[in-house]
């Protein structure tokens, strides 16, 4: 019974790489790999594993299914090979190494959110206190390397190229940064707050994958900027400074208790300019051909 069983998720898992059209596998390849997370994380509960727990090993039972499904995923569809520099984590360019693009992503994230806290503070509504535990820095790190890696590789790797495959570049910068903002958007927030996120998230997916072209396709810039935004945040609201409950929306960002900085005015407006710049950039470049 449970050879039949798996021998049916098998199938099903396959057949997601061939449906017809395309856009449909690319639709469910992520939702049924979360199908598959959880079916193989759920017998855990009867160790006595809370629910919480269970639902992290999910995830990454779901990301390492999804890592492990790149290389099929590609030759299958795609007739593609070398499938870890298509999405550019193998190295890309012989003159600068993967660190080099991770680290200078790293200084971009640090720039960004120093732009973002420089009139929090003129204001007089954040105060620096670097107050830093050694569980925050772990979990900071966590988020650098863990959110990052996982969230470029699914969204400026695969999907960028998948949706670069079918429609042309053009068009996938514009589909792969909507569902990256959608995905992350929270939807019991009022409706002019939602659109405040959505339109940060959108050009935020919009500069991640102008970061990737203009550093020769190499993701690993996209992963320290991405990451370093997401736990260079994490550190500031917790012991890094104190900011004030009274802070202006549009510059610390909506949000009820998790504030997006990048959601308010100010926030978009940074990444509104960095679009500009970079666009006109890669344009000169001719990285858009």
């Amino acid at each position: 019974m449970i050879n039949i069983f798996f021998q049916r998720i098998r199938y099903l898992y396959l057949k997601t790489f061939i449906l017809r059209p395309k856009i449909i596998s690319t639709i469910i390849f992520i939702p049924f790999l979360y199908f598959l997370g959880w079916i193989l994380a759920s017998p855990l509960i009867f160790l006595g594993i809370e629910k919480e727990k269970i639902s992290l090993i999910g995830t990454i039972i779901t990301f390492l299914i999804f890592v492990i499904s790149l290389p099929k995923w590609f030759e299958v569809r795609w007739k593609l090979n070398n499938v870890w520099k298509l999405v550019g984590i193998k190295k890309t360019n012989r003159n600068r190494k993967p660190s080099f693009y991770f680290l200078k992503g790293l200084l971009g994230a640090i720039s960004l959110l120093s732009a973002i806290l420089i009139p929090i503070i003129l204001f007089k509504d954040g105060i620096w206190l670097g107050e830093i535990s050694i569980d925050i820095l772990i979990n900071s790190l966590l988020l650098i390397f863990g959110v990052g890696f996982a969230e470029e590789l699914i969204f400026r790797g695969w999907l960028l190229e998948e949706l670069k495959n079918q429609f042309g570049l053009k068009k996938a910068l514009i589909f792969q940064s909507s569902i990256f903002s959608i995905v992350h958007i929270g939807f019991n927030l009022p409706l002019w707050q939602m659109i405040s996120i959505l339109s940060g998230l959108f050009l935020l997916g919009i500069f991640l994958a102008f970061v990737r072209l203009k550093n020769n396709n190499s993701l690993w810039g996209c992963i320290g900027l991405h990451g370093g935004l997401v736990g260079g945040w994490f550190l500031v609201n917790n012991g890094l400074f104190e900011i004030s409950k009274d802070v202006p929306i549009w510059l610390v960002g909506p949000g009820n208790i998790n504030t997006n900085p990048l959601g308010g005015f100010w926030g978009i407006s940074l990444l509104f300019f960095l679009c500009f710049l970079y666009f006109f950039i890669l344009k000169k470049n001719q990285k858009f051909n």
